[in-house]
């Protein structure tokens, strides 16, 4: 069957999440330094962070820099990290991929804070790059991230294809490609260095059809023979 739609990932697909975590603490760090004279606090955060600190990261430096973390303070910052306009870049495979897409429609479906994923596509230029629709599904609060199918059918339904017209690349498989296989789509994972997310599947069902580490592959596999040798290889 003919590929009509690929459809994208966002974190650790289009860019690195990593270079977005680090913005975000510099944005964090300067509020705290404005508005609580903690020079020290992005330093302290990005430190921790390189230490493997994920969860509470801001209450962890909070506490290292001897301020109380109080939940007022604490959610100022998390409203500070989700706004600020990152400092982030898409990666140069994903760039040349935008520019040429290989004669295939493009969508986009990322889950996430709503507005912190907004400010990721307006920071990437993603909203002049062709594609269409650029989902979030934050925007429909809880329950609708993948892998529910909500954003899949809403791509198919706006391009008029489904099945194995339909590519979806993403890097999490804990969670990317459960929704895409249970509708026929192909799945490719993108396995960057540096991903935030572990590549590993915690099942078979979990595990895309296809991985690759950098959209530059895709070309090889868009043709429907290509495609059955590269899963065929899997």
């Amino acid at each position: 069957m003919r590929l009509t739609t690929i459809v994208l990932d966002l974190d650790d697909t289009l860019y690195l999440e990593r270079d977005y975590v680090r913005s975000g603490i510099v944005a964090v760090g300067d509020w705290m330094r404005k508005r609580r004279g903690a020079a020290d606090f992005a330093y302290t955060a990005q430190a921790l962070w390189d230490a493997g600190q994920r969860g509470h990261l801001f209450d962890a430096t909070l506490a290292q820099l001897g301020i109380t973390p109080d939940r007022s303070l604490v959610e100022a910052l998390i409203v500070t990290y989700r706004a600020h306009l990152p400092d982030i870049h898409l990666a140069p495979d994903a760039a040349a991929f935008l520019a040429d897409p290989l004669g295939s429609r493009l969508a986009l479906i990322t889950d996430g804070p709503p507005v912190a994923q907004l400010r990721k596509i307006e920071a990437l230029r993603l909203d002049r790059a062709g594609i269409d629709p650029l989902i979030r599904t934050g925007v429909w609060g809880d329950g609708f991230g993948k892998p529910h199918p909500r954003a899949f059918r809403m791509v198919e339904a706006r391009h008029g294809g489904s099945g194995a017209q339909m590519i979806y690349v993403a890097d999490n498989p804990a969670k990317d490609f459960l929704g895409p296989r249970t509708l026929g789509w192909r799945t490719v994972q993108i396995d960057r260095d540096g991903a935030v997310h572990s590549r590993t599947a915690p099942s078979e069902r979990h595990r895309a059809d296809v991985t690759i580490s950098s959209l530059a592959e895709l070309e090889k596999l868009v043709a429907p023979a290509a495609w059955e040798l590269a899963v065929g290889g899997v």
